[in-house]
């Protein structure tokens, strides 16, 4: 079970990552935003389980 304070950082570095990818894509970066997504999913489905 995570506790809270784990959730809570997971919950910043996810909405992080997804402005990122969201600010890449609307620069028109077709590369950078799906990197940006796939890393934060590969970020934070090993920390999530």
């Amino acid at each position: 079970m995570m506790s809270a304070m784990g959730s809570l950082f997971i919950g910043i570095v996810g909405s992080l990552l997804l402005l990122i990818s969201v600010f890449a894509f609307s620069q028109r970066n077709w590369k950078g935003g799906p990197l940006w997504l796939l890393v934060g999913v590969g970020f934070i489905a090993p920390l999530a389980y």
